[in-house]
């Protein structure tokens, strides 16, 4: 059943996503919303950033905050939420390509689907992550290992090829994979090594590569999920993480996986790191925490 009460809904949209590259595919979702009784402030973003900034002008005005785009778009408006500090509940359409915090909260890539669920208004609450305190993440913070496919991947191929585009990018990657000697703290123990892949994470679905098994990972739990892929010296090494990879087995020798409220990386070298599918300089000292319940979204 539909919401009877007559709400103001923030609608951003990111032009460039693979579903909404035509006029009158934005404006059609934008009607979907108006015949069901809604008022409908439209704003496309024009660059990276600017889903923030729209947040922040805007959002006071409105009831409900829609974000239509990918996983990143939706990170620029939950950090513009946060930044506000204040519970406006926010409706997720994807229109990206790969998704992955949509196949976590299970919403529909379909426009029509997904506008729906959150007309139906039944939400939910979700932790999100803190990144050295001055940036936020929806569903991962990563390093090493396919990291830079989803930033370095081209706009127009993602829009052509769909998620085989983020595959082809990564495949690339595999000449250059090294890895990185990194210290990490997390519930009163260290973990040192070699890592070619290193995540915090609060989703089931990883660069649509990696997948967790949805009875492992709860949203708001008040814990991130930490996982840490050492550097593979013997072909049984390799074949474990691809057990891992294929989520049919998470716990052997090659793997660190574990729940945390926060985790303190120590790097030898500065790195860079992927948040939300976007690049983030990282350094060689980083602080990841919880933030229970922070946001509350239609799902």
């Amino acid at each position: 059943m539909l919401m009877k009460d007559k709400k103001r809904i923030l609608l951003i949209i990111n032009p460039i996503a693979g579903k909404l590259s035509t006029k009158a595919s934005r404006f059609r979702m934008a009607e979907l919303f108006r015949k069901n009784g809604y008022e409908v402030d439209m704003k496309s973003t024009k660059a990276k950033g600017h889903a923030t900034q729209l947040v922040l002008e805007h959002a006071l005005d409105n009831d409900i905050i829609v974000c239509c785009g990918g996983d990143g778009t939706l990170n620029e408006v939950i950090s513009g939420v946060m930044q506000l500090g204040v519970q406006i509940p926010v409706g997720y359409i994807p229109a990206g390509t790969t998704n992955d915090f949509a196949t976590s909260l299970n919403l529909s890539s379909q426009i029509e689907v997904a506008a729906q669920t959150i007309m139906a208004g039944h939400k939910k609450t979700l932790d999100i992550g803190s990144f050295n305190d001055k940036r936020y993440f929806n569903y991962i913070a990563s390093f090493g290992a396919f990291t830079g496919t989803s930033y370095s991947t081209p706009q127009s191929s993602k829009n052509m090829i769909g998620h085989l585009a983020y595959v082809l990018e990564g495949v690339k990657d595999i000449p250059s994979i090294h890895p990185y000697h990194v210290r990490v703290e997390a519930n009163g123990e260290v973990y040192e090594d070699d890592y070619v892949f290193g995540a915090v994470s609060n989703s089931t679905s990883i660069g649509g590569i990696v997948k967790l098994d949805a009875d492992q990972v709860d949203l708001n739990d008040g814990l991130l999920e930490l996982i840490l892929v050492k550097n593979p010296k013997t072909p049984l090494d390799l074949h474990k993480i691809i057990l891992f990879l294929s989520k049919k087995e998470n716990n052997n020798d090659t793997i660190v996986f574990l729940k945390t409220a926060e985790a303190t990386f120590t790097m030898q070298e500065p790195i860079s790191w992927t948040i939300d599918g976007e690049y983030e300089p990282g350094g060689t000292s980083i602080k990841i925490k919880n933030i229970p319940n922070a946001i509350t979204i239609f799902a």
